[in-house]
């Protein structure tokens, strides 16, 4: 494909060079053709096959209609046969190797074809070989037309499909974003109510282990107060009969002492009176 680039490029600088006058390059490679065909060497080429090429040149109606449209065209090339031959010499020399060999444009179209499988149009051999400029294309020296209006139409219709499609897009993507919080909502909803569940059972919980505290400390109480009578019952039971042995052993000491303090005023009185007694007597 490089080659034959390079092939038509140096066609085509080869025939810029050559004519100045250029109303069609392409219907100019076709006269060059017809040229070349009816400059046959008449030691190689009989009467018959020179009536033959006329023939078949005045049955071609596109290129007749070329030479009659542009005669000045047609007598420069038929007038500078030098500089023909100088090309053709120039040209041999070339030694870029190509699939089209030395052939004219349309059958390096025709090559085109067949390497590629499609046909290219003036435009697109130009695009092709020059390089593409916005709204020139060199050689031709006119814009590129624009696209037809089936075209627009097309890339209209495309556009608002693209636009229908990321509106769509769009639209999922919010429904999904919105069934997300939905179901972020619910979730929270969720953890919230299971939340206060649990505080529900923690606060019954603590208020269980509250008055089973306060029950244990109530028995409690009442088993110190109970504890404390007993102790105190006891205790006072022991002074009292700590009192009552007390008493008894004091009743039991003043009743030993009273007993000899009268025995002994008893035997007092009885010396006293025997003397008393005794003396008289006497």
């Amino acid at each position: 494909m490089d080659n034959l680039r390079l092939c038509i490029r140096g066609w085509t600088s080869s025939v810029l060079a050559s004519y100045p006058v250029q109303p069609n390059i392409f219907q100019a490679s076709d006269a060059i053709d017809r040229r070349k065909k009816r400059r046959v060497d008449s030691n190689d080429v009989s009467e018959g096959d020179e009536a033959e090429i006329e023939e078949n040149s005045e049955e071609s109606g596109d290129e007749d209609s070329f030479e009659s449209d542009s005669d000045s065209t047609e007598d420069a090339f038929s007038g500078d046969n030098k500089r023909s031959e100088q090309n053709k010499k120039n040209r041999s020399k070339l030694t870029v190797n190509h699939a089209a060999g030395s052939r004219s444009f349309q059958r390096t179209r025709a090559c085109m074809c067949d390497l590629e499988g499609k046909s290219y149009t003036k435009i697109e051999v130009y695009s092709e070989i020059l390089g593409k400029k916005s709204g020139y294309v060199r050689g031709l020296g006119r814009a590129v037309k624009p696209p037809p209006s089936s075209t627009l139409t097309t890339q209209s219709s495309d556009l608002q499909h693209q636009l229908a499609k990321a509106r769509d897009e769009i639209e999922a993507m919010r429904a999904a974003r919105e069934k997300d919080l939905q179901e972020f909502a619910k979730k929270q909803a969720k953890m919230e109510a299971t939340l206060r569940d649990h505080r529900e059972e923690q606060r019954v919980e603590q208020e269980r282990i509250r008055l089973e505290q306060e029950e244990r400390m109530k028995r409690e109480q009442e088993h110190m107060r109970v504890e404390h009578e007993e102790r105190m019952q006891q205790e006072q039971e022991r002074m009292r009969k700590e009192q009552e042995r007390l008493r008894a052993e004091i009743s039991k000491e003043l009743e030993k002492k009273m007993s000899s303090v009268m025995e002994k005023k008893m035997s007092d009185m009885s010396k006293r009176l025997f003397s008393q007694f005794g003396g008289s007597k006497r």
